[in-house]
């Protein structure tokens, strides 16, 4: 794993989250904006993946199910949130990008948990 990618993607993550919510909190739908945000995410959590992957084959780890499990289950949040966004276009669309959002930062962060407790 890269570590300033995953500290960054820990950190966009939850800005998204947040600007979600102040949407949400306007009562004021997903914009262009939001929506685009939330594709580049998903490209560097991509691009997070596939490095991982990619080093997990040179390493040995404690628990590799464990970290390919969440290596490939990150990608999943955002692109049900955008979808669920783009059907919902009221306040509820922002809190639902929102919420997966956050919770792909959250998957980010316990990702590099995982790697650094067996490589750290």
């Amino acid at each position: 794993m890269i570590d300033a990618l995953a500290y960054s993607l820990v950190g966009v993550g939850l800005l998204l989250g947040a600007w979600c919510g102040i949407q949400a909190a306007r009562d004021r739908a997903t914009d262009t904006a939001l929506m685009i945000a939330a594709i580049v995410v998903e490209l560097a959590l991509l691009v997070q993946t596939v490095v991982a992957v990619v080093r997990l084959s040179g390493t040995h780890l404690t628990e590799p199910v464990t970290f390919l499990a969440y290596a490939v289950g990150i990608l999943l949040p955002l692109p049900l949130g955008f979808y669920l966004a783009r059907i919902e276009r009221t306040r509820w669309g922002s809190i639902t990008l929102g919420f997966t959002a956050v919770v792909a930062g959250v998957m980010t962060l316990r990702l590099l948990q995982i790697w650094r407790s067996d490589l750290g």
